[in-house]
C-alpha cells in the first residue's frame, strides 16, 4: 500500500513496508523447524509527524510485535522500517544506539518495566547517563522537571517503584521515555493494566504531552474506546495483517470491514437512546501458524462470499485516506 498525501503540510515520520515476523516452531530431538507462527505478515502503514496513530485488534493479532519491531526490540523476518526516510533495520548496533534516542517505548506493565533496585530518580536519569546527556547537576534538574511534567513531585526521586501505585508507575515510565526528547513514542497498551478511574488520567496526560512537546505516537490498544479518545488515524489488525486503516471519524462512523464493525458493536455506550446491533462473531481466531486460505477473516465473517475462501483481498483505498482489505469493495 502506498499512501498518497493530499495535504502537503503532512510529513511522514515513520513508514512501515512489507513488515513480517515469523517465529519458528521447532520439534524433535534435533529441534528442526517444522512451521512458523506468522505473528506479523506483510504490514504496511505510515505515521505522519505530530499525529497519534492507533493500532487496534484482538489479543494475538500482532500489534505488540509490530511496536517492538519498530523500536528494534525484536528483529523482523522481512520488511523495512523507514524513520525520517532511513531504514533503521539496516543500522548496525553503534548506529542504532545513536538513533535510539529519537524513538522510545512505554510498556504495558508499569511495574515489570521498572528496575525494582533503582530509585525513581535513577530510573529517569539512566537514559541521560547512557547517552552522555548533560552534566550530573543538570541531569538532576532534568529529572525534577520531568517528574513535574508527568504530575509527580520532587521528593519522589529517592523512592523505589514498589512505593507507587500502578498509575504513578506508568507516569514514571512516561517520564523516562521523555528524558531524551524523542520524536516518536510507541505506547504499548499503556493503560490496560490500570484501573478505569486511572486510565483517563494517564490518557489525558499523554494527550497533553503530545501537544506540549509536538510528539508523535504509535498507540497500541485492544480497546476501541481508548483509541477513539486519543488517536487521529487508526489501523485495525487481524491475524497479523492490516484489514482497515482510516481517519478516526471515518472508522467510527463508516466502518467498512466486517471485522471492524464487529469490534465497534462491542464498544459500550452511555447513550440510552443509541440503538446498536451487537455483531457476534462465530468461531475462534484461527492459529497464526496455520492461517486460512483466501481472506484470513472468512472463517468468522457474517458476510463471507465464495471468493473470500480462495483469494486474499487487496489492501486498497476506497475513499480518501480510507483503506480496506475486503472483497465487498472490489
Amino acid at each position: 500500500m502506498n499512501e498518497k498525501l493530499t495535504d502537503d503540510s503532512k510529513e511522514i515520520l515513520l513508514e512501515v513496508k512489507g513488515l513480517k515476523k515469523y517465529f519458528p516452531i521447532k520439534k524433535g530431538l534435533l529441534r528442526k523447524t517444522v512451521n512458523h507462527v506468522k505473528a506479523v505478515d506483510n504490514l504496511n502503514f505510515s505515521i505522519f509527524k505530530g499525529e497519534v496513530f492507533g493500532l487496534v485488534g484482538e489479543s494475538g493479532c500482532g500489534k505488540t510485535t509490530t511496536g517492538r519491531m519498530i523500536v528494534r526490540l525484536l528483529e523482523p523476518t522481512e520488511g523495512e522500517v523507514l524513520f525520517e526516510g532511513n531504514n533503521i533495520l539496516e543500522l548496525n548496533q553503534q548506529e542504532l544506539r545513536k538513533k535510539r534516542k529519537d524513538f522510545q517505548i512505554v510498556f504495558q506493565d508499569p511495574f515489570a518495566s521498572l528496575n525494582p533496585r533503582m530509585t525513581i530518580g535513577e530510573i529517569i536519569e539512566e537514559p541521560l547517563v547512557i547517552f552522555n546527556q548533560l552534566e550530573a547537576k543538570q541531569r538532576k534538574e532534568r529529572v525534577k522537571e520531568l517528574l513535574q511534567v508527568v504530575g509527580l513531585k520532587e521528593e519522589h526521586m529517592d523512592r523505589f517503584p514498589h512505593e507507587f501505585s500502578g498509575g504513578q508507575r506508568q507516569r514514571i515510565g512516561i517520564a523516562r521515555a521523555l528524558a531524551l526528547n524523542p520524536k516518536l513514542i510507541v505506547a504499548d497498551e499503556p493503560v490496560s493494566a490500570l484501573d478505569v478511574s486511572i486510565q483517563s488520567q494517564v490518557l489525558n496526560l499523554l494527550k497533553d504531552l503530545q501537544k506540549r512537546f509536538a510528539l508523535t505516537y504509535l498507540f497500541i490498544s485492544h480497546d476501541l474506546s481508548v483509541i477513539k479518545h486519543l488517536c487521529d488515524r487508526i489501523g485495525v489488525m487481524y491475524l497479523g495483517r492490516m484489514v482497515e486503516l482510516a481517519p478516526k471519524k471515518d472508522l467510527y462512523y463508516e466502518p467498512l470491514h466486517p471485522y471492524t464493525r464487529s469490534l465497534l458493536s462491542a464498544v459500550p455506550t452511555t447513550n440510552r437512546r443509541a440503538k446498536k446491533e451487537r455483531i457476534i462473531l462465530s468461531g475462534d481466531v484461527p492459529s497464526p501458524a496455520n492461517p486460512p486460505s483466501g481472506c484470513p477473516f472468512h472463517t468468522r465473517c457474517p458476510e463471507v462470499m465464495e471468493i473470500c475462501k480462495v483469494q486474499r483481498p487487496e489492501f486498497r483505498q476506497v475513499n480518501n485516506g480510507h483503506y480496506v482489505a475486503c472483497h465487498l469493495y472490489e
